[in-house]
């Protein structure tokens, strides 16, 4: 049993720490888990913004070379036209150096303004000259199978983008994407250079790009394993896609408003719950870059699988639950080892001793009492209870002797009683009584002394109570008669004063009622009294708490300043170490932003702190004003109320007067009353102590006195 008992308690107390550890390490590890998550979500993400931006680098210095020399052809076409000594027919050789220059140029052009290249119809249909039908300057050389192949196209038109866009802004353009039909849908775009010379635009320099190796290269890409990368234009239409069906297709999926936006302010946006290609769910990040010198934002779309931040934060959850685990087993071993040290042993050792004291065993100290902890304090209780145990066992012993004498005096006052109830009054005890029982057997043998007496007085006195019964009878008649006129009086009387008394008690009452309902009012006053210096007390103490944090929010933005300064530095000397120290100046620009924050909250708390502590003083003068209102109105409470109490107490005393009186009149007729009764019952008695002396003669007659003569032979 002691054993189940300790091991009872060291369970309890184990099952107990156990769930409380188990809690904490829970609470904990979800916070971290979360944090981790988080962190590794924005670090994953600042990846694939990076992996984006060296996408979009690459991308843009292809593009950027094309459209380099593609500016400085339409230059050197500008500079000749300037000096005169530049034709046609030169522009038309130069313009195939484009084409061969680049693999991605799938063709070179220029179209003049109207009459703008000399300002003269050229020659019609002149391949050397570059001019077509109608005499304009429009050669287009283009990639054929016998190699570069020179065609003329027709009119002009001004109004496309290819033309209209660079002849107005007088800037380079690179025009939408589209699928070019005759070359079997091939997605291909344009980048035009105007050509000016003195303010006079001579015309339009472009190629024709083919993007189908560009958007290959990007379909190659795996970021994080099984990520992808998209390529969207400028107005918002897939390049390159997850599915090849959305080529030149608008972006309609998910977080298409995030990439209106993007296309309006040009900022990185991240879409989340986005289904992949693969059908896993990805984190899409849109980075939108600008292609070199064309005024133009093409976006790089990478998407990031959930797996490649899940992957990390469950290792890092494994760890952590591992960790936890071993944490939790060394705590329960150390508090089993505990328990069993500091409370199954002791315990066990201080139910034995109890089970010894069950025993009647008495005499052994308990153990354990030089503990300084509740175990010693339960085994000097217990030892204390060992000597109460020992005292009880000879107060046991010391009440079994009296018990036995108690039993001799009993027998022998009961012999006694019964030669009493025999009307033996001559009977005396002789026996010894131990003790201080002979003191109730000297009382026993008095009261049968004393008890013979009375009744050898009693019998005399049945003699005179017989001859004064029947004057007693006489006096008694007259005594009825005067009586029953002095009751008649007092009733009249008493009516009267019962009325006086009834007014003056409603007058008494209302004074009391009034004087209570002041007493009232004066208590409030002064409650009112007490609540308003608590008030002014509690607000006191708020405005010194808002001093207190006032100054710890100064220390706050104290340590916001250093924050920010040592985040600042951290960042130049990530900046130092270059690319090694990216991820290194990302974090320290998370701190420095989160140190500007606490810095700009801090100052808004002080200034918050500020306002309301002047409110507060604002609040502390108003309160001390009621409290000085509420004392002056409980002063006159207090006089109002002394007068209500002395009219009351006047009252009162009036009333209490008369009800004195009232009563006396009323106990006088009562009494007048009673003795009219009582002379009447006294006449009827007088008959009845005749015939009581006689039955009490003959009841003493059984009573037997000194020398065994009867109290009848006596009488007689």
């Amino acid at each position: 049993m002691n054993k189940l008992l300790s091991r009872s308690l060291a369970f309890k107390l184990l099952a107990v720490s156990a769930t409380a550890i188990t809690l904490f390490l829970a609470l904990t590890f979800a916070v971290v888990i979360s944090q981790v998550r988080d962190r590794t979500l924005t670090m994953t993400l600042d990846r694939a913004s990076a992996d984006a931006s060296a996408t979009a680098q690459g991308f843009n210095a292809k593009i950027g070379g094309l459209a380099g020399m593609t500016k400085s052809l339409a230059g050197a076409v500008q500079k000749g036209r300037e000096v005169g000594t530049i034709d046609r027919a030169m522009v038309t050789m130069m313009l195939p150096t484009l084409i061969e220059n680049s693999d991605l140029v799938f063709g070179s052009w220029m179209l003049e303004a109207d009459r703008g290249f000399d300002g003269q119809i050229g020659p019609l249909s002149d391949e050397a000259q570059g001019t077509n039908t109608n005499g304009q300057f429009t050669p287009y050389w283009t990639r054929s199978d016998d190699g570069l192949q020179l065609i003329l196209p027709g009119e002009i038109d001004y109004t496309a983008s290819y033309f209209n866009i660079p002849a107005t802004t007088r800037q380079a353009t690179a025009t939408e994407p589209y699928q070019e039909d005759s070359v079997g849908g091939l997605l291909m775009m344009s980048i035009a250079e105007p050509v000016v010379s003195n303010g006079t635009l001579h015309g339009v320099l472009g190629i024709d790009i083919g993007l189908g190796n560009l958007a290959n290269s990007l379909k190659d890409e795996r970021p994080f394993g099984t990520g992808r990368v998209y390529l969207l234009s400028a107005t918002g239409k897939w390049l390159t896609a997850p599915n090849e069906n959305l080529i030149m297709q608008p972006y309609e999926a998910e977080g298409a408003d995030k990439v209106t936006a993007a296309m309006k302010d040009g900022r990185i946006s991240i879409i989340n719950d986005v289904v992949g290609a693969d059908g896993e769910g990805v984190y899409r990040v849109i980075y939108p870059f600008e292609l070199s010198g064309l005024n133009t934002r093409w976006f790089i779309v990478v998407d990031v699988p959930v797996s490649a931040v899940s992957t990390i934060v469950n290792e890092q959850t494994m760890i952590l639950i591992v960790g936890g685990l071993l944490i939790l087993c060394a705590v329960i071993v150390s508090l089993l080892l505990a328990v069993r040290r500091f409370i199954q042993k002791p315990v066990s050792a201080l139910l034995g001793e109890v089970v010894h004291l069950s025993a009647g065993h008495y005499e052994k100290p308990v153990s354990g009492q030089n503990r300084g902890d509740e175990i010693g304090a339960l085994a000097t209780s217990l030892e204390a209870f060992r000597h109460k145990l020992a005292e009880g066992q000879q107060l046991e012993e010391t009440n079994d002797l009296q018990r036995r004498a108690a039993d001799q005096v009993v027998e022998a006052l009961g012999f006694g009683l019964s030669k009493l109830s025999e009307g033996i009054l001559t009977y005396r005890i002789d026996g010894h009584f131990p003790g201080t029982y002979a003191a109730l057997r000297d009382n026993f043998n008095s009261t049968m002394h004393s008890l013979e007496q009375t009744i050898t007085r009693l019998n005399t006195t049945i003699s005179t109570i017989d001859a004064g019964s029947g004057e007693i009878s006489s006096s008694a008649d007259q005594l009825a008669r005067r009586t029953e006129q002095q009751a008649a009086s007092l009733e009249e009387t008493a009516a009267a004063l019962c009325e006086i008394t009834h007014n003056l008690n409603e007058s008494a009452n209302n004074a009391g009622q009034a004087a209570e309902t002041v007493n009232g009012a004066c208590a409030d006053a002064d409650r009112s009294g007490q609540i308003v210096q608590r008030a002014k007390d509690a607000m006191e103490s708020i405005e010194d708490s808002s001093d207190k944090v006032a100054k710890i929010i100064s220390v706050i933005d104290e340590i916001a300043f250093q924050t920010n300064l040592l985040a600042l530095n951290a960042g130049v000397e990530a900046a130092r170490a270059g690319e090694a120290g990216r991820g290194f100046a990302v974090v320290a620009q998370e701190v420095r932003e989160l140190a500007q924050r606490s810095a700009h909250a801090a100052k808004e708390i002080k200034s918050l702190i500020s306002t309301s502590r002047e409110q507060v003083g604002q609040g502390v003068a108003m309160v001390g004003e009621t409290g000085e209102l509420l004392t002056r109105i409980a002063d006159q409470v207090q006089s109002i109320n002394g007068l209500i109490q002395h009219i009351s107490k006047s009252a009162q005393e009036q009333s209490s007067g008369l009800k004195e009186i009232n009563i006396a009149v009323n106990q006088m007729d009562q009494m007048t009353q009673q003795n009219a009764a009582m002379v009447e019952e006294t006449s009827a008695a007088s008959g009845l102590l005749n015939d009581e002396a006689r039955a009490l003669n003959d009841m003493v007659k059984s009573f037997q006195i000194g020398g065994g003569v009867a109290l009848g032979q006596r009488a007689a």
